[in-house]
């Protein structure tokens, strides 16, 4: 059997969800860190949580473009059959 505060919590944290789905600048909770790298911990006696803080989602970089390759080019196709052709000895 659930409580209604732990109902009323989740959906609280759910309606969050949907609201940073929805709008222009998403953010992501990421853990707290001190000035050393450490997890920073929660305080229990404030109301809010110390341990998490948002952050702007990064933005997904374009993917860079295939490089052709070298031995695909007309000039390498052009040299292999000369080569065949004529063999050096």
């Amino acid at each position: 059997m659930t409580s209604t505060v732990r109902a009323k919590m989740a959906q609280q944290e759910k309606e969050k969800k949907v609201a940073q789905r929805l709008s222009e600048n998403p953010v992501e909770m990421v853990r707290a860190r001190n000035k050393d790298g450490h997890f920073v911990k929660d305080d229990p006696s404030t109301p809010e949580n110390e341990a998490w803080v948002e952050k702007p989602k990064a933005t997904k970089k374009p993917v860079a473009a295939k490089r052709q390759d070298p031995r695909s080019s007309k000039e390498f196709s052009d040299f292999l059959v000369f080569v065949l052709v004529f063999p050096v000895h």
